[in-house]
């Protein structure tokens, strides 16, 4: 996938910035800075420039190709092994989006280990799933909100690293809840209002880094944009790897609940969910050091000779200024009124997605005497949102190769798409629903399979393409800063209106 800062929208301009600030540089080494040129002069190299002296000038002047590359310095070279600062932040910004998806991951995933905490009170045992989601959709919807209205003077790189160190603040004291007796002897229902806790400063934190990475990478270009959603994708497949390995490996051993004894008051310590949760933690730091690295890389470039060239003249570019400041508040309406089409396909997109895990968590294969190992009913679930979270991930993938046929630029065909994928809801109607009751009414799991894996790559292309064409609506840097925080919002609303849907639902498919 090319990821050079060709493919970036702003570099044209940038480079067109720079070849007009060089010239003002040149002339303000003449006149003086704020001096008017005096045309009256003698001197021939004060008059207006002749055709010779304008063909003399653009021959002489540095090359957009020529700046551009050295605005792309290589940053590691071992052997013919390259590495260039764009790859550089293509990667950050995928390990960013492994880190905003990872702490939800990590709350779902330890849904088992929290059913054998609260064994012995069955109320906390049976609300904590909808409990965390709700505190989380709650959140996430709030605060987005709130983030997306607080413009003005906003530093976004500061978000992203507030909000990711607040992440590995909670996965630090999560992953030790799991392992040290002062939290697993806690009582249970202050131990569950201190979970919801972590619920809910996670949430926050993950706000935070997604309103300033992707108010970032819409200025900076598509293609960091595609570096985020790949990150999140790649993080959403990792737990069904990790499952599925699991489960090979140990069998089904310590995956059902131990027998409730009088002496046995407290659950065992989980160090696989220790690691899981010091994981989260080690990837925000990842990111937080690479985005470091990559402000120190744009420092030492050849560009900065030039820079403090341009502002050392008075009434420098004003455009040049930091992109994560944001200096005038842009409004809703505006924003609604050039990306409604999109934020309503995020809207829809996510609200219809939410409906997959409903049916992959009662579908079964219609093969209940196979030998074939990935149609077991304990790897059959895991093996599925594999197939789903896999489409998704090449959705993603495709959409930032170069000239992509999968990427929809086109306002209108996203949000008809999007609407369209409420078909895939009585396709999955004709599968496996009923797996001890009424035969499907097709019978067959690669009808099933391919089912899921269509609907994770639609999902994938149509969030893809929305994040990645915002900045293609926007007139100015403000505007695109301010359209990540205000694609956010529907993002979540969309979650929190799809949660809602997909009770309705189960009661339907029962």
């Amino acid at each position: 996938m090319p990821i050079s800062p060709l493919s970036s929208d702003r570099t044209v301009d940038y480079v067109a910035r720079k070849n007009v600030a060089f010239t003002r540089a040149h002339h303000c080494a003449y006149r003086g800075p704020g001096k008017a040129l005096d045309y009256s002069r003698s001197d021939k190299s004060l008059r207006p420039p002749t055709k010779s002296t304008q063909s003399f000038e653009l021959q002489n002047m540095p090359r957009a190709e020529t700046l551009a590359a050295a605005h792309d310095p290589v940053v590691w070279r071992i052997s013919r092994f390259s590495v260039t600062l764009s790859q550089l932040q293509y990667v950050t910004f995928t390990i960013i989006g492994v880190a905003l998806l990872w702490p939800w991951n990590c709350f779902l995933s330890a849904s088992a280990y929290y059913g054998e905490r609260f064994l012995h009170t069955p109320s906390l045992m049976k609300v904590y799933s909808s409990t965390m989601m709700s505190v989380s959709t709650v959140t996430s919807t709030t605060y987005n909100y709130y983030l997306s209205q607080k413009q003005t003077g906003v530093d976004y790189k500061r978000r992203i690293n507030l909000g990711l160190s607040l992440t590995i603040a909670v996965f630090v004291v999560m992953a030790f809840s799991c392992v040290m007796n002062l939290f697993i002897k806690m009582p249970d229902f202050l131990f569950f209002f201190g979970l919801m806790g972590m619920v809910l400063v996670s949430s926050m934190a993950t706000c935070l880094a997604q309103n300033g990475t992707m108010a970032t990478v819409n200025v900076m270009g598509q293609i960091y944009t595609n570096a985020v959603m790949v990150g999140q994708a790649i993080a959403g497949i990792l737990p069904s790897i990790a499952l599925i390995v699991s489960i090979l490996l140990i069998g089904d051993k310590g995956h059902g609940k131990k027998p409730v004894e009088e002496d046995n008051r407290y659950v065992d310590k989980n160090f696989g969910l220790f690691v899981y949760y010091i994981t989260a933690s080690l990837v925000s730091m990842a990111s937080i050091a690479l985005l470091a690295l990559i402000g120190y890389q744009k420092s030492e470039s050849m560009y900065r000779s030039l820079n403090e060239l341009v502002s050392a003249e008075e009434g420098g570019l004003d455009d040049l200024e930091d992109i994560h400041v944001q200096k005038t508040h842009v409004p809703f309406n505006v924003l609604w009124s050039k990306l409604r089409a999109i934020v309503s396909t995020i809207f829809i997109t996510f609200a219809v997605t939410l409906s997959f895990p409903v049916f992959a968590s009662i579908v079964e294969s219609v093969h209940v005497d196979s030998h074939f190992v990935l149609l077991r009913k304990n790897i059959y679930i895991p093996f599925i949102y594999l197939i789903w979270n896999l489409g998704d991930l090449l959705g993603r993938i495709f959409c930032g190769a170069s000239k992509s046929r999968v990427l929809i630029r086109n306002p209108r065909t996203l949000i008809i798409y999007s609407v369209g994928r409420l078909v895939f809801i009585p396709l999955f109607l004709t599968c496996n629903i009923h797996p001890r009751g009424k035969l499907p009414i097709v019978s067959s799991d690669l009808w099933y399979i391919t089912l899921q894996f269509l609907f994770g790559f639609s999902n994938g292309q149509l969030i893809t393409s929305c994040f990645m064409v915002v900045g293609d609506h926007c007139d100015t840097s403000e505007e695109k800063e301010a359209a990540g925080g205000f694609t956010s919002v529907f993002l979540s609303v969309g979650l929190a209106v799809g949660s809602i849907l997909s009770y309705l639902l189960v009661l339907l498919v029962d």
